[in-house]
C-alpha cells in the first residue's frame, strides 16, 4: 500500500491550516466598502483575541506533531477518512478532537481581533461544518476500532476536557502509641476519665479523715 512520506504530510497539513485559519480569516476581515467596515477593536479585545489565536495555534500543533510521531512510516493512502491508528497520547488524553477544537479557538480569536461581522460569521461556519463532521466520523472509527474506540469515547470528552475532581482525603489508620491517632470516639474526654475517678477517690478519703 502507497504512503504518505511524513514530511510531505506535515507540509500539507501545515499549509491547510494557515489557509484555512491565517489567510480566510483575514481576507474576510476585508470584504465590503472600506468606509462601510467596523471600527477596529478595542486594544483589550485585540489583546485577547491574539491570545486564543496563540492558545488554539498551539493546541492544533501539538496535535498534529502527535500524529506526526505515530506514523514513523507515513500515512497509508486508503480510502478511509481517519488514521490507521487510535491516537490516545498528546492532546488527545483529554479531548478527543483538539485539532479541531484548536481551529476553533483560532477563530474565536481572530473574530475578536478583527471585530468583523464577516469573520463572526466564518466562525459560525467553522463550528458547525467540524460538529458536523465528528459524529461521522466517529461512526467510522467505531466500525473500525470496535471496543477499544467505545472505552476511548467513554474516557474523553468530544471537545473540552473534564474539570478535574478534588478526591476526598483519606484519614489515616489509628497507630497505637502515637498522638493525636486515636480512632473516632475516643477523645480527650475518655482520656481524662481517670484522672476525675481518681480524684473524686481523693476527696472521699480527705472527707473520711476529716
Amino acid at each position: 500500500m502507497k504512503r504518505i512520506p511524513r514530511a510531505a504530510g506535515l507540509l500539507g497539513l501545515t499549509l491547510g491550516a494557515v489557509a484555512l485559519n491565517v489567510v480566510v480569516p483575514r481576507e474576510l476581515s476585508r470584504l465590503g466598502d472600506p468606509a462601510g467596515r467596523p471600527a477596529p477593536a478595542p486594544p483589550a479585545a485585540r489583546g485577547a483575541g491574539l491570545l486564543l489565536v496563540a492558545a488554539g495555534a498551539t493546541m492544533t500543533g501539538w496535535a498534529v506533531a502527535t500524529h506526526y510521531q505515530a506514523a514513523p512510516q507515513g500515512w497509508a493512502m486508503e480510502a478511509a477518512p481517519t488514521p490507521g491508528y487510535l491516537l490516545r497520547s498528546g492532546p488527545y488524553r483529554w479531548s478527543r478532537n483538539p485539532m479541531y477544537a484548536g481551529e476553533v479557538t483560532v477563530w474565536a480569536g481572530w473574530a475578536l481581533f478583527y471585530a468583523s461581522p464577516a469573520v463572526w460569521a466564518g466562525l459560525a461556519v467553522v463550528s458547525a461544518a467540524f460538529g458536523t463532521l465528528v459524529p461521522w466520523e466517529e461512526r467510522w472509527l467505531l466500525e473500525r476500532f470496535g471496543e477499544d474506540y467505545r472505552a476511548y469515547l467513554a474516557d474523553v470528552p468530544r471537545w473540552v476536557p473534564r474539570a478535574l475532581r478534588r478526591r476526598p482525603t483519606r484519614r489515616s489508620a489509628p497507630v497505637p502509641g502515637r498522638p493525636g491517632s486515636q480512632p473516632p470516639g475516643r477523645g480527650d474526654g475518655e482520656r481524662a476519665l481517670p484522672l476525675i475517678m481518681t480524684w473524686r477517690a481523693d476527696e472521699r478519703a480527705v472527707n473520711n479523715e476529716g
